[in-house]
């Protein structure tokens, strides 16, 4: 899993984690624009205005940070995993969640929106054991103006061909080693969409339950670059259609435990739960009530 746990054992409150942006694990010499997606650049608000940092508490008290995406004024596509522990199966409470959206930095009070959560919505067909259909959906108290980004459908399957390029982003970590900091800062890079035999063979290292509802990525060339890490997940995996519209075709879901990019990524395919999506983008537009998950 992607997301990166923080040390909460003094009850920090998750308003002073947000207003001081001590997100990260004790810090280090090294710059905090250093600490990203593996081998990622910077990435502006321009570029991905639809990014959306999630800052949340669990159960236990302790913090933990995920990416997602605006798809809605009110609604956050996110990982499952980022709402719902995996070894309790308990969802963590709404209340807990604070996103930050319109900003790649999210110490910019200037343009940076902040909204708490009123609801959490996990995909009906997340397997927690094996993390498939790993997607869920945070409900905004507050509507963001970023616009949303464009979710693959079923007529988006070219966007998955082996060798198509892809773009990633987050707010995670460097890698998996040490005791590095996290990034205030919005990090991108280039991967590519590989084979399913091959990212089954391959992500078997760390990871033996791949299957159709999920794609991988890696970056051949070198292995050195092109990786997700720790608190990217729920983080998009991007590509562009034809009339050069960009498109969310994965979600970042796991990858090895030390972010070895030499290891492919494992995302989940959005044209697998775009339907389920658009649903709740209705009826929360309309004002129904929905099933939390």
């Amino acid at each position: 899993m992607r997301s990166d746990r923080l040390c909460a054992c003094l009850g920090v409150a998750l308003a002073m984690l947000l207003a001081a942006m001590a997100i990260a694990t004790p810090a280090q010499s090294r710059s905090p624009a250093q600490a990203s997606i593996v081998g990622g650049s910077t990435a502006t608000t321009e570029e991905w205005p639809w990014a959306a940092f999630v800052l949340a508490l669990d159960r236990r008290e302790e913090g933990f940070t995920c990416t997602g995406t605006v798809v809605a004024p009110t609604l956050i596509l996110t990982a499952a995993h980022c709402i719902k522990d995996v070894l309790t199966g308990s969802s963590i409470p709404a209340h807990r969640y604070t996103v930050v959206t319109g900003s790649g930095d999210v110490r910019d009070t200037s343009v940076r929106q902040v909204s708490k959560v009123v609801r959490t919505l996990v995909y009906p067909g997340f397997d927690r054991f094996k993390l498939h259909g790993d997607a869920g959906l945070l409900e905004l108290a507050t509507p963001t103006t970023a616009p949303p980004v464009a979710l693959a459908g079923p007529s988006d399957a070219t966007l998955l061909g082996p060798g198509l390029p892809t773009w990633i982003a987050g707010w995670g970590i460097k890698n998996g080693k040490g005791k590095p900091r996290q990034s205030p800062i919005l990090r991108r890079a280039q991967t590519y969409v590989q084979r399913l035999r091959y990212c089954r063979n391959h992500a078997r290292v760390y990871y033996p339950f791949f299957n159709t509802t999920q794609l991988c990525t890696i970056t051949p060339a070198g292995f050195g670059r092109g990786g997700t890490c720790h608190g990217d997940s729920g983080g998009p995996a991007l590509a562009f259609r034809g009339d050069g519209t960009p498109v969310q075709i994965g979600i970042t879901s796991l990858g090895p435990a030390d972010c070895d990019t030499r290891l492919p990524d494992v995302f989940t395919r959005v044209d697998r739960i775009s339907a389920w999506v658009g649903e709740s983008i209705a009826r929360t537009s309309a004002a129904v009530p929905i099933a939390e998950g």
